[in-house]
């Protein structure tokens, strides 16, 4: 996943100062105008300005940054999705469709919890 440090090419701990330099340099480097029109490089050119505007308007804001930076670092959970036929324990296929109850469960953990 790319962030807004990797946009505008500094590292976390990057000063306001640092981030305004590295925006500044490329914004003359990406700036649309710089493009032949209806060129696929000036379209290139727009979408990556509007990247590092983007990028800057967070890093330059010291609460937006600090909100940011918190949501950088609080860890990626990924659950898997059970169907209904599978056991929410273990995901083993299960008979659950044919019997009513609240929880999936296959034979072996509904054989535990009982």
């Amino acid at each position: 996943m790319r962030t807004h440090y990797d946009t505008l090419g500094v590292p976390k701990e990057a000063s306001v100062e640092w981030v305004k330099r590295s925006y500044r340099t490329l914004v003359k480097t990406h700036h649309p105008d710089k493009f032949p029109d209806g060129s696929t490089a000036k379209a290139e050119a727009e979408e990556r300005l509007r990247e590092i505007i983007s990028a800057y308007a967070v890093l330059s804001n010291p609460l937006r940054r600090a909100s940011y930076d918190a949501k950088l670092s609080k860890p990626v959970v990924v659950r898997r999705e059970l169907q209904p036929e599978h056991c929410a324990r273990c995901g083993k296929p299960t008979t659950y469709w044919q019997a009513p109850k609240k929880v999936a469960l296959c034979h072996v953990c509904a054989g535990a919890v009982a």
